[in-house]
């Protein structure tokens, strides 16, 4: 009997033990902190309440100067809008004459928004699938390294631009805003190679410009949102948070916006339970 209660006791102590090391019992938006979460949610507000989208177009139009449509406002997350158009000029799997020809037409506009000689096509392996030279590479597959050997250096930040997918993009009738968001990571870089996630922004926006009937119908500006504004065209997630808070957007997306304002700037929103507009 002596042995069974000291083996209770110690089974006990055991149970405790692991009860101390356990996580915390916060639900999973208390604790979340995931950039590509808080984009989505930003995204879903705009989509889901015209409060949000109006008390967002009067922000953007005070701090970068442009003008969004509360009521005609197309809204993107996670943008490769250069490689979903390269992929919309035919079947990467298979070959056609025309796929190839449109393929050709934007590689050389590339080349000459790079001062790179278009000849340049024709003397490297490095653009083509194949030694027999009949399919061309999307830019998003150039290697680096063969580049560098080529002396094409100059073409290394549009393979870049091409894998980069800016974190949101509202699209106006008359306006477009790339909005490029932070939160816990700073600027993405590799020294290695000199790649600076800021660097390629307006390479982006220029290839956008210049290779995309659509996007030239529009005026483009370039945002940041991040935790504290750090010069123009930025705004801040606080920003977002009180519009969030004071629209009829669902509970869940106002009160996941409240945790975030509190854990990021140490600023407490009284969290209102309204009932989602449907």
């Amino acid at each position: 009997m002596v042995e069974f209660r000291r083996f209770k006791r110690e089974l006990g102590e055991v149970h405790n033990y692991f009860n101390l090391i356990m996580f915390n019992k916060n639900s999973y938006s208390v604790v979340n902190r995931e950039e590509r979460f808080f984009c989505f949610l930003f995204a879903h507000a705009l989509l889901s309440s015209r409060a949000v989208r109006v008390g967002f177009a009067e922000l953007a139009k005070s701090k970068c100067d442009i003008a969004l449509h509360p009521d005609n406002l197309e809204v993107y997350v996670e943008v490769a809008a250069l490689r979903d158009y390269w992929y919309d000029l035919g079947k990467p799997d298979e070959y056609l004459k025309d796929t190839h020809n449109l393929r050709r037409v934007v590689l050389e506009k590339i080349l000459e928004i790079r001062d790179v000689p278009l000849a340049s096509l024709d003397q490297h392996e490095l653009f083509w699938t194949t030694p027999k030279r009949e399919k061309l590479w999307s830019p998003s597959h150039w290697g680096i390294e063969e580049l560098k050997n080529a002396g094409l250096e100059k073409l290394k930040q549009v393979r870049w631009a091409f894998n980069a997918k800016p974190d949101i993009l509202l699209v106006s009738p008359k306006t477009m805003l790339v909005i490029e968001a932070k939160l816990e990571s700073g600027e993405g870089r590799k020294d290695e190679t000199g790649y600076k996630q800021y660097d390629i922004l307006p390479l982006i926006v220029e290839l956008w410009e210049k290779l995309i009937p659509e996007f030239q119908k529009r005026k483009m500006v370039q945002a940041k949102l991040e935790r504290q504004a750090s010069g123009s065209n930025t705004v801040t997630w606080s920003d977002i948070i009180e519009i969030i808070n004071a629209s009829d957007i669902d509970p869940f997306t106002r009160n996941a916006m409240a945790q975030l304002n509190r854990y990021y700037t140490k600023k407490e929103i009284p969290i209102q339970n309204r009932v989602h507009n449907q």
